[in-house]
């Protein structure tokens, strides 16, 4: 059966949608998602409609409910040396190494990254030269966890080679050992949704309790509550802001605002509203998240192979390897 890691399991949910599937309003949030009534207003549709498609992934079979979203494909943003690329992966052995790897990577050098807005052509070519440079002096995830790479080394090397060259900085190395070298490693854990999910019901609702009482505190009057729903618009240009919030108190979607409510309260202080009650709302999401997992039970999930693949997700190599390799002992076996 197809396993999937967290991350695997949040991209296949940014692929799909929900076949004529309308507006979630409280009743549907609370049969789908959580019987609460406070917490649905913490979200906006396109939260409140990314929890519903976690729920029906995990708790339904009938897989003709979805279909595909287009998704724009992986942009590589040139802040790692090794590229990121490929299709998202879903594994088919629980032993794979790659299961629960996690993401590894190595930084981009500070003296490089600025270049990006400073001269952006030199900045795509010193990327390019730095992963070539990686590829040919055998730069690898392996010796680095392995102790056979450490920063001093790659920063001593970096220092001889590409500052001559290309005309950049240094990076600097620290006589303090170490733990206070330019940092080249990346990792991020990703443990895989199928092992067994530590989730402790009584610690969630202590943190549902807490999370409302602060939202409560946050949006004080009907006004700020009506506001919390557009907390998206936090790094909005303002003359978008103010255009939109305008337009739809003028067209009676925004209720309860002032139409000087901008003059009188400011942009910035809307702007901190917005990235409070969105650190607020990211909080529940995840919670609500972690709950769905639990409550539908993600460990025991059998996803299927074809529809997987269907919406664009591809069987990890390793695992094909893996699972060929089995198949020919099995014959030589028999």
């Amino acid at each position: 059966m197809p396993y999937l890691t967290n991350y695997s399991f949040r991209q296949l949910t940014n692929k799909i949608e929900l076949k004529d599937f309308g507006k979630i309003d409280l009743d549907t949030f609370k049969e789908h998602i959580y019987n609460n009534d406070y917490l649905f207003y913490f979200f906006n549709q396109l939260d409140l409609k990314n929890l519903i498609k976690q729920k029906f992934l995990l708790d339904s079979t009938d897989y003709e409910m979805f279909v595909y979203r287009e998704v724009p494909e992986r942009k590589d943003n040139l802040t790692y040396v090794l590229e990121l690329k490929g299709k998202v992966k879903y594994h088919l052995d629980l032993n794979c190494k790659n299961l629960n790897k996690g993401f590894k990577n190595f930084f981009i050098p500070e003296q490089i990254v600025r270049l990006q807005s400073e001269d952006p052509n030199k900045h795509i070519e010193l990327v390019k030269a730095i992963r070539e440079w990686f590829t040919i002096n055998d730069y690898t995830v392996e010796k680095y966890e392995q102790g056979i790479l450490t920063n001093e080394i790659l920063t001593k090397a970096f220092n001889n080679y590409f500052p001559a060259k290309f005309g950049i900085e240094k990076i600097f190395i620290s006589s303090g050992g170490e733990a206070n070298q330019f940092q080249w490693y990346h990792s991020l854990s990703t443990s895989s949704v199928q092992v067994e999910y530590q989730f402790d019901y009584d610690d969630f609702l202590d943190k549902v309790i807490d999370l409302i009482k602060r939202r409560e505190y946050l949006t004080s009057s009907k006004t700020m509550q009506n506001l919390s729903k557009y907390d998206y618009l936090v790094q909005k240009e303002d003359c978008e802001i103010i255009d939109l919030i305008t337009s739809n108190i003028n067209k009676g979607y925004l209720k309860d605002v002032s139409i000087n409510f901008i003059d009188n309260y400011g942009l910035e202080n809307l702007r901190n509203f917005w990235t409070n009650h969105h650190k607020l709302k990211m909080e529940a999401f995840y919670l609500l998240s972690d709950y769905i997992k639990w409550n539908y039970n993600l460990k025991e999930k059998d996803f299927d192979q074809f529809f997987l693949e269907r919406f664009n997700l591809e069987c990890c190599q390793t695992c094909k390897i893996e699972i060929g390799s089995n198949r020919v002992n099995l014959r030589s076996i028999l």
